[in-house]
């Protein structure tokens, strides 16, 4: 149980550190004073922490309490995500850009969270 606990709290932190970076990009974004490209940077981190959150539940599900039915519902989130993605780039007034960077949000969130634990004095292993 305190893996699990220890995985969870690495998750919490990654989501964490990617709000926080999508709330520095929205600042940034603020210096252009054009409303679609907030919009696509907020809908864009929306999207990539949401998928993040759902795909960590199902993996939790399937994982840890051996629940197999739960696996299906990647495809249903694939197929769900792919069709907000598509809606929001078809029907609203976003910067496909923004939204992409939004959307990475997340990637520089996990990328930071991997080199800030890799850092950590008492990390098993680290020479």
């Amino acid at each position: 149980m305190s893996s699990r606990h220890g995985e969870t709290k690495k998750l919490i932190a990654i989501e964490k550190r990617s709000v926080q970076l999508l709330l520095l990009l929205l600042l940034a974004s603020l210096w252009f004073q054009d409303w679609s490209i907030s919009l696509g940077l907020i809908l864009g981190g929306g999207v990539a922490i949401l998928n993040f959150r759902w795909l960590w539940r199902i993996v939790e599900k399937v994982l840890f309490e051996q629940k197999k039915f739960y696996g299906i519902q990647v495809l249903m989130k694939f197929i769900l995500v792919g069709v907000l993605v598509f809606f929001i780039l078809r029907y609203l007034a976003v910067n496909p850009i923004a939204f992409i960077v939004g959307l990475s949000s997340l990637v520089l969130g996990i990328l930071f969270e991997v080199f800030r634990e890799s850092l950590r004095p008492e990390r098993k292993g680290n020479i």
